[in-house]
């Protein structure tokens, strides 16, 4: 059983960035009811549920009825009617969220009041991120903001709490992540390669050619270099080595030590991110038998789905405990008991069987033997529906000191759910616990960590030996730093003065003062008495103006291209983060509701969950810009 729980200082926080969010992209909710019918005839065709009849067929068999089938049917032909009677329903069985029914509830919202028919939708399917997101949206619309400031909690716990939705957050964000990690190191190396570029390639033609070789040829000789790898099949992961291994040797030490952080990301990158995020989208894919346990704890399984779990019963404990469930939602109760008996002879101490067991007894006026199994569940499943149904035996046999402590120690458990037990004012209710979506997620988990898949986007970009593996991988950028530290100093490195732009070669030059100050420039701004006055103001105001339109550049161009306000203010970190600040942005651009969109579960919920790191990853970028160009303007 999920418990939610509310924690009012970080729902402050999601509501305050929720609300930006809302404002940048989201339109207004007058919308809200045309895009719910919208939504709900959406594969009108295959399900039942979404036509405006509500569910036409759900029978397995003439002898069983699906209850809340049989609710939806049974009730008045009014919305509300309809979702108290499938609430109740929902309660009692322990169905989970009765996400169908609550999409038609939703498709029937008018403008006037939508958030009256987002709360029906919500006592339905409170755990499902696309009715919680569609509730605060109506609430703002209607002005409400202090109930959507509490309904925040509730939706963070929503997308938490929801085994399909967790899912969906792992592989989406994996995807995104491995994107992210991948796409800001490479673009650092490149611009940290193209920034040494003009003297590495004039300094390869010194040893080439000596200084008669045209500047051309210079760069057309060092890029065909740079390509080798390229050409011997190394792919993307082959020109960034060549690259990384240019920038490094002609880095000083803060920029070497960003390359190796830009290396080493790359490593996760390419191999262990990869091969996660390729387990985390078709994980379900590898286990069909946790996709049809899914489908049916859902209420939205085939004959496949039960046909399957059916073959495997007496070796899947998770299989197991979904035909019991679903044997009890088709009100199949003797079935559904000997399901529930097999299963407590071959796991004695589940506590999910021992309650529904109990549940059962209770059901069937043995009130004694109710609390027996009561009793010996509490301990293995701490659940506030649990302990209501303890309280319920206890009163029933007339235990009232353990009736009010039982009660009040579910209360304390979850509040919520004992609330919404009791205010359906029915004495002799007892309530069903919810599938143990322990089962499966313990049980993904192990899957995801037993496989060892090659990533083919990796694969893409290293299909030579450099993409091997980790240690080949590692093992290339490891060569090209020892090359570097090797090599690097054994020959004069080519600069630029940094006043007027002229290159600076020892080979070239007669005499060479410093790497970053001209013989000219430090003749005029050392000896100035040895200037002609005329001569030097003109010089100085040509400096001035070469500055000015140097400045311009730079703040074109760190305002248009990530990186360069870092590199410019000789602060490869700014250049790292402000990069990897910027991919995030460009993913949630190209994915505002996640790369693997699912709008039948997530609804508003994926924008948010996408909108709210990509608003502080804008906040984080601009800041770096900023601090970028203020340092450069200290230099």
């Amino acid at each position: 059983m999920t418990i939610r729980r509310s924690r009012s200082f970080f729902a402050l926080i999601l509501l305050a960035l929720s609300t930006l969010s809302f404002a940048l992209s989201l339109p207004a909710f007058g919308q809200t009811a045309a895009a719910s019918r919208e939504l709900a005839d959406v594969d009108a065709i295959d399900d039942p549920w979404l036509s405006e009849q509500g569910p036409a067929v759900a029978k397995p068999s003439e002898v069983a009825r699906e209850q809340v089938a049989s609710a939806w049917f049974e009730s008045p032909d009014a919305d509300f009617a309809r979702a108290a009677a499938l609430r109740r329903v929902r309660l009692e069985l322990g169905t989970g969220d009765l996400v169908a029914p609550a999409r038609v509830i939703l498709g029937n919202a008018t403008e006037e009041d939508p958030e009256i028919y987002t709360a029906f939708a919500l006592d339905l399917a409170p755990d499902t991120p696309l009715f919680q997101a569609a509730h605060i949206r109506a609430l703002l619309a209607a002005g409400d903001v202090g109930s959507a400031v509490r309904s925040v909690g509730d939706a963070v716990g929503s997308v938490v709490g929801n085994l399909a939705a967790k899912l969906w957050l792992i592989e989406n964000f994996s995807w995104v992540l491995f994107v992210v990690i991948l796409a800001a190191p490479l673009a650092f190396i490149v611009l940290s390669a193209f920034q040494v570029f003009p003297h590495a390639a004039h300094d390869l033609g010194d040893l080439l050619g000596g200084s008669g070789l045209p500047g051309f040829a210079r760069s057309a000789a060092l890029a065909a270099l740079l390509l080798v790898p390229l050409a011997v099949g190394e792919g993307i992961i082959g020109i960034a080595v060549a690259l990384f291994a240019l920038a490094f040797a002609y880095g000083k030490s803060h920029q070497r030590n960003i390359l190796l952080m830009a290396a080493i990301l790359l490593v996760i990158g390419l191999h262990p991110l990869a091969k996660f995020v390729s387990v985390a989208t078709t994980l379900l894919d590898q286990d069909p038998v946790a996709g049809s346990v899914m489908a049916v704890t859902s209420g939205l399984e085939t004959q496949t789905d039960v046909k399957r779990l059916e073959a495997v019963v007496e070796d899947d404990l998770a299989a197991a405990h979904a035909l019991a469930y679903r044997a009890r939602r088709y009100g199949l109760e003797e079935l559904s008991r000997t399901r529930l008996e097999a299963l407590g002879k071959r796991y004695p101490s589940d506590g999910f069987v021992l309650a529904a067991l109990g549940n059962i007894e209770m059901r069937r006026g043995n009130t004694e033997a109710a609390i027996g199994l009561y009793e010996r569940a509490a301990p293995q499943v701490e659940s506030g529906t649990l302990h209501f149904d303890l309280s319920q035996a206890y009163v029933r046999a007339f235990r009232m000191e353990k009736y009010e402590a039982t009660l009040a120690g579910a209360q304390r458990m979850d509040a919520d759910a004992v609330a919404a037990l009791s205010s359906l004012g029915d004495a002799k209710l007892v309530a069903d616990l919810h599938f143990p979506t322990d089962l499966l997620s313990d049980r993904l988990l192990s899957l995801a960590m037993s496989q060892d898949y090659q990533s083919d986007s990796a694969s893409a970009l290293a299909p030579g030996r450099l993409g091997e593996n980790e240690l080949m991988t590692a093992g290339g950028f490891a060569l090209a730093v020892l090359l570097g530290l090797l090599f690097a100093n054994r020959f004069e490195h080519s600069s630029q003065c940094v006043r007027c732009g002229h290159r600076i070669c020892t080979r070239c030059e007669e005499t060479v003062w410093s790497e970053e100050i001209c013989e000219d420039c430090h003749h005029l701004f050392q000896y100035p008495d040895a200037t002609d006055p005329s001569l030097r103001m003109a010089r100085l105001q040509a400096l001035s103006k070469r500055e000015v339109g140097i400045d311009r550049l730079v703040l074109a161009a760190s305002l248009l291209i990530p990186g360069v306000a870092g590199l410019a203010s000789r602060r490869p970190d700014f250049a790292m983060v402000g990069l990897l600040l910027f991919a995030w942005i460009a993913a949630w651009i190209a994915w505002p509701v996640g790369v693997f969109e699912d709008p039948l579960l997530m609804g508003d919920a994926a924008f948010l969950c996408f909108a709210i790191p990509g608003v502080l990853a804008a906040l984080g970028y601009a800041g770096v810009v900023v601090a970028g160009l203020v340092t450069r303007k200290s230099l």
